[in-house]
C-alpha cells in the first residue's frame, strides 16, 4: 500500500478522545522494528491480508488506496477503514452486528491470531480501553513502564509495554520549568494513554534527573548516551553506529556486540545542532517544519564559506540581498549543519560500520538526511544510507522505559501520575547550617518537594543535612515554583 516510497501518516492520537460509539472497535498492529519506513508499512499490510480479503467478500463496496488507505462498507451500512501512521497500522470498525458469523466478529479472529504484538480498544462509558494480544487471546490490561528524559530543551516521556511496544509518547518544551512542564507532559500523555495501563516502573535520564527522579519515585537512572543507545538497538538492533543530533547537541556512538562502546559528544558549537537550524528558520521567516522539503528543491545549493552560525547568518542575509532562492540557501544550509556534525564530532569514516542509525529531532528534516548521506558517501566512496528509527525524537525517554523493564523486578515505585500533579515545589536558601555545624560563607540553595503537608524529598542537600535529625522545622518556605 506504498506509493513511491510515500508513506501518509494520518494521525489517530488521544485515545481518550477518540469519537469511539457503542458498535466501534479499534484494532492497533504496531510495526515491526525495521530499518526502513517502508519496509515496515508493507510488513503491517501483509500481516493483514486475510482481513482484507475476508472484507472484500463480505462487503458490499470497498476502496483500497494504493498508498495506504482501505474502506470497505456493508449492505446495511457498517464499515471498516484500515490506515497507517508513522508507527502503527489501524483498523476501525463500526457496526451494530455483533453475531459470530458477521465479518466483525471474524476479523476480531483473524488479528487474535497474529504472531505480533496487537491491540483492541473499545469504550466504556466516558473511558478508552485497550487490550493487548497475550498467547492468542484479549488480555485485560496493559503493563507496562515509564521513561522520562528531562533536558534543557525539551520534556520527553514513553511508555513502553512489557512486549517492547512503544505505546505512546509526550514532547514538551521545557521552557525553564522543569517541574511544572514535567506535570504538563504527565496530563497529556495521561490522556492519550488508555484508561487500563498498569505502570510497573520509571527511568530517567537528562540534566533534570534529579529532580524527575524526586517527582517519580524513579527505580532507574542512566546517563543520556546509554539511554539513547539502549532506545537505538531495540529499535533498530543491527545498528552498528548512531547519529544523533538534537536541538542542543550532537553525538555519535559506536556500537561493539550490541553494546554501547564509545561514544562523542558535541556541546560546544550550535552550527551543528536543531538550534542552528530554528535561528536561519527564523531569517527566512519559514516554518522549521518546510525545511527539509524545501531545501530537496535546490537547483544549486549554496556554499557557505564558514560552518560558524556567526558567519553564516552573514552569508545567509547577503545571499538573500543577491536574490539567491531560499531553495539553495537551505540546501546549503544543511549541507553547513552535516559538515559541521561530521568536523566537530572528529568522526573517523574508517570507524562508520553499517547500519547507521539518525536519531533526535532532526532527522526529521529530510533535507539535512540527504546532506549527511552526501557527505558519508563522498568520504566512503559509495552510496550511504542513514537509517532513521520510530519515535526517533524521544529516544532517551524509550531507552529509560526499557531499562526499567529490564531491571524492575517487581513493582517499582512509581508514585502514579495523578499524585505528581499534587506535588509542589519550594526554592529556598538552607536555614539548618548552624544546627548541622555548616562552615559556609554562602548558604546552599535547596529545593523542598513536597505533597500537601508532606516533604517529599529535599534536592541539593549536603550529606551533613540528609543525616542530621531536624532539632526544628524549617522556616516557612515562600518562594514557590512548580506549584
Amino acid at each position: 500500500m506504498i506509493n513511491n516510497g510515500t508513506i501518509s501518516t494520518n494521525k489517530i492520537t488521544g485515545f481518550a478522545s477518540l469519537p469511539l460509539k457503542p458498535g466501534q472497535i479499534f484494532y492497533r498492529i504496531p510495526y515491526l522494528f525495521l530499518q526502513k519506513a517502508k519496509d515496515r508499512v508493507q510488513d503491517a499490510w501483509g500481516s493483514v491480508a486475510p482481513v482484507i480479503d475476508i472484507l472484500k467478500k463480505e462487503t458490499r463496496t470497498h476502496t483500497i488506496n494504493e498508498e495506504d488507505t482501505a474502506t470497505f462498507t456493508c449492505e446495511d451500512g457498517s464499515r471498516v477503514e484500515i490506515s497507517t501512521t508513522a508507527s502503527d497500522l489501524w483498523i476501525k470498525a463500526e457496526t451494530a452486528d455483533q453475531t459470530p458469523a458477521s465479518p466483525f466478529q471474524k476479523i476480531d479472529t483473524l488479528i487474535q491470531g497474529l504472531k505480533k504484538p496487537a491491540y483492541k480498544y473499545i469504550s466504556e462509558k466516558t473511558r478508552v480501553l485497550a487490550f493487548p494480544l497475550v498467547c492468542g487471546t484479549w488480555g485485560n490490561t496493559i503493563k507496562g513502564f515509564i521513561g522520562l528524559d528531562a533536558g534543557s530543551i525539551s520534556i520527553n516521556i514513553a511508555f513502553v509495554d512489557e512486549a517492547g511496544v512503544v505505546l505512546d509518547t509526550e514532547y514538551t518544551l521545557t521552557e525553564g520549568d522543569v517541574i511544572n512542564n514535567i506535570k504538563k507532559a504527565f496530563s497529556r500523555i495521561s490522556a492519550k494513554l488508555p484508561a487500563n495501563i498498569d505502570i510497573l516502573g520509571s527511568g530517567v535520564t537528562g540534566s533534570g534527573h534529579e529532580i524527575s527522579a524526586a517527582l517519580l519515585g524513579a527505580d532507574v537512572y542512566e546517563t543520556e548516551l546509554d539511554a539513547h543507545a539502549e532506545a537505538t538497538l531495540h529499535l533498530l538492533p543491527e545498528t552498528q553506529v548512531i547519529f544523533d543530533i538534537g536541538g542542543q547537541d550532537s553525538k555519535v556512538m559506536y556500537i561493539e556486540d550490541g553494546e554501547l562502546e564509545d561514544a562523542c559528544m558535541n556541546k560546544k558549537c550550535g552550527a551543528g545542532t536543531g538550534a542552528f537550524l530554528d535561528a536561519q528558520a527564523d531569517r527566512l521567516g519559514i516554518p522549521i517544519e518546510k525545511f527539509g522539503e524545501t531545501g530537496l528543491k535546490a537547483k544549486k545549493p549554496y556554499t557557505f564559506s564558514s560552518m560558524c552560525t556567526v558567519f553564516v547568518g552573514r552569508d545567509l542575509i547577503a545571499e538573500q540581498a543577491k536574490g539567491n532562492t531560499k531553495e539553495n540557501i537551505i540546501a546549503g544550509l544543511h549541507r553547513s549543519l552535516a559538515m559541521n556534525f561530521y568536523s566537530t564530532l572528529g568522526i573517523n569514516k574508517k570507524r562508520l560500520k553499517t547500519p547507521i542509525a539518525f536519531q533526535g529531532g532532526v532527522a526529521s528534516n529530510s533535507g539535512v538526511k540527504k546532506a549527511m548521506e552526501d557527505i558519508l558517501g563522498e568520504a566512503r566512496g559509495e552510496k550511504a544510507e542513514l537509517f532513521i528509527p520510530i519515535h526517533h525524537k524521544v529516544m532517551g525517554a524509550i531507552g529509560m522505559a526499557l531499562f526499567a523493564r529490564d531491571e524492575v523486578e517487581e513493582r517499582g515505585s512509581f508514585r502514579g501520575i495523578e499524585a505528581i500533579q499534587e506535588i509542589t515545589s519550594t526554592f529556598t536558601e538552607c536555614t539548618r547550617a548552624r544546627e548541622i555545624g555548616c562552615n559556609r560563607t554562602m548558604l546552599c540553595d535547596l529545593v523542598h518537594l513536597t505533597r500537601g503537608d508532606e516533604v517529599i524529598q529535599t534536592l541539593y542537600a549536603c550529606e551533613a543535612y540528609e543525616n542530621t535529625p531536624a532539632a526544628y522545622a524549617d522556616e516557612i518556605l515562600t518562594t514557590k515554583v512548580g506549584g
